[in-house]
C-alpha cells in the first residue's frame, strides 16, 4: 500500500492537521489501518512538502497551540491523478504472503508434534478470534451504511468480510483434519 497516495487522495477530499492524518485516511475502516508511527508519518509529510505535493499552513488558535493544516497543492493533485489512472500497484503477484502474514500457519506446520487436544484448542481459539473480527467487520459495515459512506468503501470492507468467512471455514476444516488424524 502506498501511504503517500492514500494521503494525497484523502487530502483531495479534506485538508487536515498532521496528527489527524491517519484518522482521515482510514476513517471509514474503523481500526483497520497500517501500523505507522508519528515519526514515519511526519517524515513522509516533510518529504512530500519538499517535493511540492502538499503544503502546511499555520492556523492561529485562541488559548490552544496553533495547528498546521496540511492541504494538497496542484502538483500533488496532478501526481495523485497520474497514480490513480496508472496501472501502478494493481498487480497481485504470485507470492505466499498469505503464509507470512498469518503467523498461526507457521505453528500449524508442526501440529503433528502436539497433543490433539492442544492443537484443537489452538484452532478453536483462532476460530473465536476470527469470528469476533468478522463481527467487528459486520458492525463496521452497518455503521458505514448508516453514515452514508461511499458505496465503494463499503464494498472494500465487504472484501474483508468475505476473507474472514473463508478463514473461519478453513479453520473448521483444519479442525476436522486434526481430529481425523487422531482417529487414524
Amino acid at each position: 500500500m502506498s501511504l503517500k497516495y492514500m494521503i494525497l487522495g484523502s487530502l483531495k477530499e479534506y485538508p487536515v492537521h498532521g496528527y489527524n492524518m491517519l484518522d482521515l485516511i482510514f476513517r471509514d475502516f474503523a481500526d483497520q489501518r497500517p501500523e505507522v508511527n508519528s515519526g514515519q508519518l511526519y517524515a513522509l509529510l516533510s518529504k512530500m512538502e519538499e517535493e511540492g505535493l502538499i503544503e502546511r499552513q499555520v492556523v492561529q488558535q485562541d488559548k490552544v497551540p496553533n495547528k498546521k493544516v496540511v492541504s494538497l497543492t496542484p502538483k500533488g493533485e496532478e501526481d495523485f491523478d497520474r497514480w490513480l489512472n496508472s496501472d501502478s500497484e494493481e498487480a497481485e503477484y504470485t507470492r505466499y504472503d498469505f503464509f507470512s502474514k498469518y503467523g498461526f500457519l507457521y505453528k500449524v506446520n508442526f501440529f503433528n508434534g502436539l497433543d490433539t487436544d492442544v492443537a484443537v484448542d489452538k484452532i478453536d481459539r483462532q476460530i473465536r478470534q476470527m469470528e469476533e473480527k468478522l463481527g467487528n467487520f459486520v458492525f463496521a459495515e452497518e455503521s458505514m451504511t448508516e453514515r452514508g459512506v461511499d458505496r465503494l468503501r463499503i464494498v472494500i470492507l465487504q472484501y474483508g468480510i468475505e476473507i474472514q468467512k473463508t478463514k473461519i471455514k478453513w479453520l473448521k476444516r483444519l479442525r476436522k483434519e486434526v481430529l481425523k488424524e487422531d482417529q487414524a
